[in-house]
């Protein structure tokens, strides 16, 4: 899948949520969205929806 990221989306996630993605963000050194769009690839990987 190439690497565009050219379309928005709003998520909303509760305080737990969002600390646990900050979290793992700060140990990746990477910001908080890229790490959301990290997990939510893994997420669509592991379910065989993306290569």
């Amino acid at each position: 899948m190439k690497d565009k990221k050219n379309t928005t989306i709003g998520v909303r996630v509760d305080d737990d949520v969002l600390k646990i993605i900050k979290k793992l963000a700060k140990e990746d050194e990477r910001p908080t969205a890229a790490m959301a769009r990290k997990l939510l690839m893994e997420g669509l990987k592991a379910r065989g929806l993306i290569e």
